[in-house]
């Protein structure tokens, strides 16, 4: 029994790296259980192999059922291949390269399960021998690998891994605690084992055992609760191979949305969507962050993505949820309409950008036509207090969102110098509301939007000759503004909210193409600003100032939300620990130390209830009555009155009664005893011990041992079976 129950250790101890790592995925129970099937199932199938076979052999033979489990898994939840024999081949071979560079929260699919799947196979087969073989520190520190695998894998954006980094030290204390008072290591002849000198006895052994457990409980704690204090609660935090890992880049087309905006303009009518939706909602559809002097682009790196899209790498502010159904007509590009800030995209694989908000297409090459999708996203709210109070962000976090290359018009920075002494808010609400009110929209204006346009549409303060544009020239305009102001900015290119078509779906067509720009406002996010002025429906563009839950000055139009956490102090003081942080630890790590003494000592007792019953309810007759003369023993021991190893049965009897004295007149049979000596020195064919003679015995110990245990102190009755010692040292 204490061999199964090392082995039953050993394999929660190799189940932990799963679930540590399963957070990762959208559904993290079901992968945590895909995922422990495999450690699971390799520590009993490499201990029934072991019976026959070496231990090189024994861990190579089972080799081909754990691939047929990802074969298995394959059939179930296939990723990018679908043949099962093809989708098991790729699986095994770019497991690990998708698991870096696919977004998270990952899709529970084969692709992105067998690495960690193998791993934990292996991890935990290469265990057993080792504790078959004595050798218990080597065992328990197999699943290491593995551990340490998926907390750097799952990243430090994930949930700590309190859970399994203790499950796995308990585990291991177990295993170490189980195999050291268990049988010899395979190869000792069993006289052998009996030869062997106890080495200073039980009490020796115990001490030995409680120190091992001591340091491995101490390194344990400093792994779980320390370490990530250290890493994930300081400014210190752990690498992520998902940014050094970076994403395959998702080419497109090669020409700036903003671009089409002109052609959409002269011919306004032409269908690109068909949107169902409860109530009209405007659309946004690629965010672009880079401008060299002549066009604003697109970022081009997007991860992979589950249907649950990773949380934006902003500050988002909350709002209504909107979810859209979309079918697409002819829409360049390969990027996707979503509504707000998207959470989650159902109906066709996709990749991300979570610092752009920009959903594409997987694998898209050109036009969508016929693609349909549904993508719900979160249409943020914002109001004049948060915005007002919003801060400027920190220019190196935003670097490449203030460049502006060389070549810039003059009247940039001499527009810009116009708000040089307002705070961040009121600098972007004066230029949008500078341009709304200086110039004029006009639909037919040529398309372009690099300086050389800006150029001629922008005048100098105070002098006359202002032109006109589209939404595209505004747009540029106040994003290179903002830029040269100090602030953060981009643009945006979307939808209006489209025409009913009588089918129950609102028809979204060319002309309701609009841009917008962005700035970055700290504590806010990014926060939207309409620059376009007069009215932008003569195309059929929206304006931001009426698109839902916008607000707007009467110079600009903004949204904005939910405070940012302040961290300056860390960040002026150079403090590496997040002391907030480090309290909710402490609190957690004390509040953890009584719920995990219960749980053991729950744990002690129903081994202890389990081991009980097992000598007391043996087969055997000559069994039972040696499973209740230890209980005897035990009893005494726990009471403090051990006879000692070397007493005889009449010493243990009269130490029995000293202990715990018959009632006056009284005087007890002790049968057990006599059955003892008659097992112990009469010839085999005259012991005459039957089952009767085992049930007096074991009713006799049972009502000495109850009250035994009613006469002691309280303190020492409720820790009388949460007493390990019973587990660790059989008396003579």
């Amino acid at each position: 029994m204490r061999t199964a129950a090392a082995y039953a250790a050993l394999a929660a101890a190799a189940a932990a790296p799963a679930l540590a790592l399963a957070p990762i995925y959208t559904d993290p129970l079901r992968a945590a259980a895909i995922l422990a099937l495999w450690p699971l199932a390799a520590v009993p199938l490499t201990a029934l192999a072991l019976r026959g076979f070496a231990a090189p052999a024994a861990l190579l033979l089972p080799l081909p059922l754990p691939v047929a489990g990802v074969a298995a898994l394959a059939a179930a939840a296939p990723g990018p291949v679908t043949p099962v024999a093809a989708a098991t081949l790729d699986a095994v071979a770019n497991s690990g390269a998708r698991i870096i560079t696919t977004a998270v929260p990952s899709a529970v699919t084969v692709d992105l399960l067998a690495l960690p799947a193998l791993a934990g196979w292996l991890c935990a087969a290469a265990a057993v021998p080792a504790l078959r073989g004595g050798r218990p520190l080597l065992a328990a520190s197999a699943s290491l690998p593995a551990l340490a695998g998926a907390t750097v894998l799952k990243g430090p954006d994930a949930p700590h891994a309190y859970g399994p980094v203790a499950l796995y030290a308990l585990a291991s204390i177990a295993v170490l605690v189980l195999a050291s008072t268990g049988p010899p290591r395979a190869g000792a002849s069993a006289a052998g084992a009996r030869r062997a000198p106890r080495a200073g006895g039980g009490a020796e052994r115990f001490r030995r055992l409680a120190a091992v457990s001591t340091v491995v409980a101490v390194s344990a704690a400093a792994t779980t609760y320390i370490g990530p204090l250290a890493l994930y609660g300081s400014s210190v935090a752990p690498a992520d191979l998902r940014d050094a890992a970076a994403p395959e880049e998702e080419d497109t087309e090669g020409v700036s949305p903003l671009s089409h905006l002109p052609q959409w303009a002269a011919e306004p009518d032409r269908p690109l969507l068909s949107v169902a939706v409860d109530e009209p909602t405007d659309l946004r559809w690629v965010t672009l962050s880079e401008f060299d002097g002549i066009t604003w682009q697109p970022d081009r790196a997007y991860r992979a993505s589950s249907e649950v899209l990773p949380e934006p790498e902003a500050l988002v502010p909350g709002g209504e949820e909107r979810s859209v159904e979309v079918e697409v007509h002819g829409l360049p590009g390969g990027w996707l309409p979503v509504a707000g800030v998207p959470h989650r995209v159902e109906g066709t694989p996709v990749a991300y950008d979570p610092a752009s908000f920009t959903v594409r297409a997987a694998g898209a090459d050109g036009a969508l036509d016929g693609l349909g999708y549904t993508a719900t996203g979160t249409v943020p709210s914002y109001d004049e207090e948060s915005l007002a109070a919003a801060e400027a962000p920190d220019p190196d976090r935003f670097e490449r969102h203030l460049r502006l290359p060389e070549g810039a018009p003059g009247q940039l920075r001499s527009i810009a110098a116009l708000v040089e002494d307002a705070t961040p808010y009121q600098r972007a609400n004066r230029l949008a509301g500078y341009l709304r009110s200086r110039y004029g929209y006009d639909p037919e204006a040529p398309g372009g939007h690099g300086y050389a346009t800006l150029d001629r549409l922008l005048v100098e303060p105070g002098e006359g000759g202002a032109g006109g544009g589209t939404s595209e020239q505004f747009a540029s305009a106040f994003a290179l503004l903002a830029r040269a102001a100090g602030l953060p900015s981009r643009v945006v290119v979307g939808f209006g909210p489209g025409v009913p078509d009588g089918g129950g779906t609102r028809l979204v067509r060319t002309g309701d193409a609009v841009a917008w720009g962005e700035v970055y406002l700290d504590g806010v996010g990014w926060a939207p600003f309409d620059a376009t002025p007069g009215d932008p429906k003569q195309n059929g563009a929206t304006p931001l100032s009426e698109m839902p839950g916008a607000g707007g000055g009467e110079d600009g139009g903004a949204s904005g939300g939910r405070e940012e956490p302040d961290d300056s102090f860390f960040r002026t003081t150079g403090a590496y620990l997040d002391v907030g942080f480090a309290w909710r630890a402490a609190a957690a790590a004390v509040a953890a130390v009584p719920a995990s003494i219960l749980v053991i000592a729950a744990l002690i007792a129903a081994a202890r209830a389990i081991h009980r019953h097992r000598r007391l309810h043996h087969r055997s007759a000559p069994a039972r009555i040696a499973g209740a003369w230890r209980e005897l023993r035990d009893a005494l021991w726990l009471s403090g009155a051990s006879p000692g190893a070397a007493a005889t049965v009449a010493e243990v009897v009269a130490a029995a009664d000293r202990r715990l004295p018959p009632e006056p007149g009284g005087e007890r049979e002790w049968s057990v005893g006599g059955a003892v000596n008659t097992l112990a020195f009469a010839p085999e064919a005259e012991r005459g011990v039957d089952a009767d003679t085992a049930r007096r015995a074991v009713d006799e110990v049972r009502a000495y041992t109850r009250a035994l245990r009613r006469s002691l102190p309280l303190r020492r009755r409720l820790l009388w079976w949460a007493d390990p010692r019973p587990l660790l040292h059989r008396p003579p």
